[in-house]
């Protein structure tokens, strides 16, 4: 299978018709957004696609704002995806025992003095957060985790030796032994240089692309 996982859209259909349109002459055959994607404009888009999908905070926020087609489509998606190999998910691959739905985690929210960030933390924000997440891997017997939120795209390689680095290039092979957590960037609104990013994860390979649009 090849995969182009995609997040972070936020309403910016144009850019997503072209993340779509590179991504199928890439060969992928597969689409994967990991949430905050906007509007039913660009979610007719994506069901059009065959995309899957995972929610993340904008959906958990606004999914009663969309049309009632794609509000049942958006509440029917889960908090994370495992596929083979990989989990795919929008911001960390944990959360509060008993959410699973968009239901739940917007009932959670209710509660006083609790915060999104609580459940969507930005990965990048504090080491534990790398480390748990590596740990996440490791329990769920899965090689690679993909997440958005961040808006920039980065990979991060853990080995054998023990030592996490973060790792430079546009493609990387994916090692045995090793672990991998992949920042998939934004479509709509990226915080690092350049235009709208997503990843191309090919698994027969093992090989992950980040590309980007001019």
């Amino acid at each position: 299978m090849r995969y182009a996982i995609l997040s972070d859209v936020h309403g910016r259909r144009e850019k997503l018709a072209s993340v779509l349109d590179d991504a199928r002459s890439r060969g992928a055959t597969q689409i994967i957004s990991l949430g905050d994607v906007g509007g039913d404009s660009c979610l007719a888009i994506l069901k059009q696609a065959g995309a899957l999908a995972v929610f993340g905070n904008y959906e958990v926020s606004g999914w009663r704002r969309l049309g009632p087609e794609y509000r049942a489509w958006v509440q029917g998606w889960m908090p994370l995806l495992a596929e083979d190999s990989f989990l795919a998910v929008h911001a960390v691959p944990w959360w509060p025992e008993g959410l699973g739905t968009i239901d739940d985690f917007s009932a959670w929210l209710d509660v006083v003095d609790r915060s999104w960030l609580d459940l969507f933390p930005y990965l990048t924000d504090d080491e534990d957060y790398m480390w748990q997440a590596l740990a996440e891997l490791e329990e769920a017997e899965r090689t690679i985790l993909f997440h958005g939120h961040t808006h920039q795209q980065a990979v991060w390689q853990w080995g054998p030796t023990g030592r996490l680095r973060r790792l430079r290039g546009t493609a990387v092979q994916v090692k045995a032994d090793h672990h991998y957590v992949v920042g998939v960037g934004s479509v709509g609104l990226p915080e690092d240089s350049g235009g709208a990013a997503y990843v191309i994860y090919d698994s027969a390979t093992g090989r992950i692309e980040l590309a980007r649009l001019p």
